[in-house]
């Protein structure tokens, strides 16, 4: 059997990485006959690590392949290993576009996944807003491939990212390593995003975590990057036997062993919605500035999952595709109008 090669381009953010993970899953799985090159940055390269026929090419695009110039060095890297049946472009950035065209003229077919970028702005308008929903990002992945020639089925059944058992090991002793067993509900929270738009405001975490710990017993663990910390451990100084840090302490497979053990998971529009989201397990994701309809909601679930102001009671929903710093109110009322109370209500009935 003669194996296709397919060559895909993609450097950021880590929500889009997640996303196209169950894309790149179903398209081996359907394809017995290609083998897929995952060219991304490295952080997110272990995503793609325990596919059968996806090879995760690491570049740092930042240091090693900067510029056009590291472009060039990228691509005659990428030659080296061989010859691409088609390269597919799920990015649509200027460093895939550098890319794209250099194997374009050396006369690889090339395909460029449908960003939608005008209909996305579209949502963002001031007056006059789209509100017909937008084809789901995992969609779109789906769409390029089949462009490409690659028809593929997407598994509806999670989880969507594997785990080795050796991640699984890992997560065991350092849960050991911390005294952790689980005899309660265990809870994730992941309260922070890039734009502060997507952030609901971060002093409601307490009397969330008071109220549901005066209904039942519950341990918190507590998701996002080494920025966070301080925040976390403020929380964990008022709720020093019900708060688990876990910002920092594990690498990304490990973190997904754990987020596979919670009973829910409270998030914002972020990476680690998608990747709880991709888990299977229980989410309540709140949103502010951004929109689930733009093609970012969180993936296989329904609006049980999500907790949002309507359209009708804040016409400026969304003022971004992505989140931004500033409000066209000023008072950032998508996110103040969300009540920790309703958020323990919707939190509790998902469990």
């Amino acid at each position: 059997m003669e194996i296709k090669k397919i060559l895909v381009l993609r450097f950021s953010a880590m929500g889009d990485m997640v996303l196209m993970v169950p894309v790149i899953r179903s398209l081996a799985a359907a394809h017995p006959d290609i083998e897929i090159t995952v060219v991304t940055r490295p952080k997110f390269a272990s995503l793609f690590t325990d596919i059968e026929r996806v090879v995760p090419f690491p570049a740092d695009v930042d240091y090693t392949y900067s510029g056009i110039f590291g472009m060039r060095e990228l691509f005659g890297k990428l030659l080296r290993k061989g010859t691409y049946d088609v390269v597919v472009d799920v990015h649509d950035h200027i460093r895939t576009i550098l890319l794209r065209n250099l194997f374009k003229i050396f006369g690889t077919p090339v395909v460029v996944f449908e960003k939608g970028r005008t209909e996305k702005h579209g949502y963002t308008k001031k007056e006059n807003k789209r509100i017909i929903p937008l084809p789901h990002t995992v969609e779109r992945y789906r769409m390029a491939f089949e462009k490409a020639g690659y028809s593929v089925a997407l598994s509806s059944t999670p989880p969507h990212i594997s785990i080795k058992d050796s991640s699984r090991e890992l997560l065991t002793q350092w849960l050991d390593a911390n005294g952790l067993q689980k005899k309660e509900k265990w809870i994730g929270i992941a309260p922070f995003a890039r734009h502060a738009s997507k952030i609901w405001p971060i002093e409601n975490y307490v009397p969330v975590i008071e109220q549901i710990l005066q209904k039942e017993p519950a341990k918190f663990f507590l998701f996002g990057g080494d920025k966070d910390i301080k925040f976390f451990e403020s929380l964990r100084d008022k709720f020093p036997s019900s708060t688990v840090i876990v910002a920092g302490q594990l690498k990304i497979k490990q973190e997904l062993a754990l987020i596979e053990m919670l009973d829910i998971m409270l998030c914002v529009d972020s990476s680690n919605m998608h990747l709880a989201s991709m888990m299977g397990i229980p989410i309540l994701s709140i949103w502010g500035g951004t929109h689930p309809d733009v093609g970012f909601g969180p993936y296989g679930k329904g609006d049980e999952s999500i907790i949002q102001i309507s359209r009708e009671t804040l016409p400026c929903r969304p003022c971004s595709v992505y989140g931004k710093e500033k409000c066209y109110r000023g008072d950032f009322a998508c996110l103040t109008y969300i009540k920790p109370e309703e958020v323990v209500a919707r939190m509790l009935k998902l469990m």
